[in-house]
């Protein structure tokens, strides 16, 4: 073989094995590349499953706090009620006098019919009375305009009876709604107050849940949080433990207690339920036939001596009532 094709061959197995060489580190390449591909593919499946399915709600949110508010001064009058009637076909209200002191937690007890109810919506103007006047730090609600009466209810919020959430939102829409109807357009500033709102009434991770998932327990949590959402001066509870059993009745009133406390709020209770009065209230005024037939400490309420309050404490019908109860039988 001449010395010409020993330099062709070599030259041509140079170029085989350099051939071959590239097509390895191509293939090396394109198998780092689809396994790059297949890593972020999992961490994006990954991320999804963290954020909408129901299983990671034991994660824990990252909650931001909003701004303090100042803690209340002694006998510093938030809520004054001078002279107030309201009556329907017959006097629900009659002559109400009351001051509800910033910070504190009102517990207002009656039976049925005697203008519990009533009282939280003349409070936050549902209602208007018939005479006399009801002052939100010196400013009398009932001279106000719709438009203006609105923006008193940012300032004191009203948590209904049924909880009243919208079934056709989840959990963390619910709570943002006030936020949006305020003006917040910041997407993660919102989602940072919900979280924080989640966490204040212990349903953490639990944002994306479907009011169908909810128990009423839960459904209460949630009506609750949309109620400090816009961090009100004040929150109105309309029995908030009625329609649960005892342990979450228990539950509630406790949470309740801790938020008065946490964000500084004046909270008015109206309930028929002792043990929750027992949890969460410094105050509590007892109506009988729209009258104030109590004001006093839970220790006063229950060293009293008055008949129909041994009566109500007893779970009893007071004496006085049974004539009426059987002339509305007869």
């Amino acid at each position: 073989m001449t010395d010409a094709c020993r330099v062709g061959v070599c030259r041509l197995a140079a170029s085989h094995q350099s051939t071959i060489g590239n097509r390895q580190s191509q293939s090396v390449l394109f198998k780092f590349v689809v396994f790059g591909i297949f890593i972020i593919y999992l961490l994006l499946v990954a991320i999804v499953l963290l954020r909408y399915l129901k299983p990671a709600r034991w994660i824990k949110a990252k909650v931001i706090e909003p701004p303090q508010r100042r803690p209340a001064t002694e006998k510093e009058v938030l809520i004054d009620v001078v002279d107030v009637d309201k009556s329907f076909d017959h006097p629900v209200i009659v002559g109400l006098n009351l001051q509800i002191y910033r910070g504190e937690t009102l517990g207002v007890l009656g039976r049925s019919g005697t203008g519990k109810s009533v009282l939280l919506k003349l409070l936050v103007g549902l209602l208007r009375p018939d005479r006399g006047r009801i002052l939100l730090e010196g400013k009398d609600i009932t001279r106000m305009t719709e438009a203006e009466l609105l923006e008193v209810r940012k300032e004191v919020s009203y948590v209904f009876q049924g909880g009243a959430i919208f079934d056709f939102l989840n959990v963390g829409e619910n709570i943002a709604y006030p936020l949006r109807e305020q003006g917040w357009t910041d997407e993660e500033q919102i989602r940072q107050r919900v979280e924080y709102l989640l966490d204040a009434v212990e349903l953490e991770g639990w944002g994306s849940a479907a009011y169908t998932e909810l128990s009423v327990g839960a459904k209460k949590q949630v009506a609750i949080a949309r109620a400090i959402a816009n961090n009100p001066e004040a929150i109105l509870y309309d029995e908030p433990t009625t329609g649960v059993d005892p342990i979450i009745g228990k539950s509630l009133s406790r949470l309740i207690r801790k938020l008065n406390k946490r964000e500084h709020l004046t909270s008015i209770v109206v309930t028929h339920d002792l043990r929750c009065i027992d949890i969460v209230a410094d105050r509590i005024l007892m109506l009988k036939s729209g009258l104030i037939r109590f004001q006093g400490t839970k220790e006063e309420f229950h060293a009293s001596e008055d008949p129909f309050i041994q009566a109500f404490i007893a779970g009893k019908r007071y004496e006085e009532e049974e004539p009426e109860a059987e002339r509305l039988a007869g």
